[in-house]
């Protein structure tokens, strides 16, 4: 099986924790449509403007993005992993950046 979502790790996101809907509630941009999806043990996914995102933490310990659904132009899914990053940094007091993880990054089985 093959996991197809794209996956956008948040470097320097040791200020950042989830530690329930309310806190993941937080990554939701004001001007966006958006509500949280679910949430367990630190993460969860949340929907915004017709994607679904997905939180999660990486074995370094950084939280990373998961784009996990829907379909969007490449100039809205800039802007909305723009605004999202921008209402981390502001709600969390942070300035994370962000990498992109290729699909078959570190995977021995590949």
């Amino acid at each position: 099986m093959c996991e197809s979502n794209m996956k956008l790790i948040l470097k320097k996101s040791s200020n950042i924790e989830f530690q329930n809907k309310e806190d993941l509630n937080k990554v939701i941009p004001e001007k966006l449509n958006g509500k949280v999806l679910n949430y367990g043990q630190g993460e969860g996914q949340v929907e915004i403007e017709n994607t679904v995102w997905g939180f999660y933490v990486n074995k370094d310990g950084d939280y990373y993005m998961a784009y996990e659904e829907g379909v969007v132009g490449l100039k809205e899914l800039t802007n909305i992993i723009g605004a999202i990053v921008n209402k981390i940094n502001e709600e969390f007091k942070t300035k994370t950046n962000i990498m992109a993880e290729g699909l078959f990054t570190n995977r021995a089985d590949v």
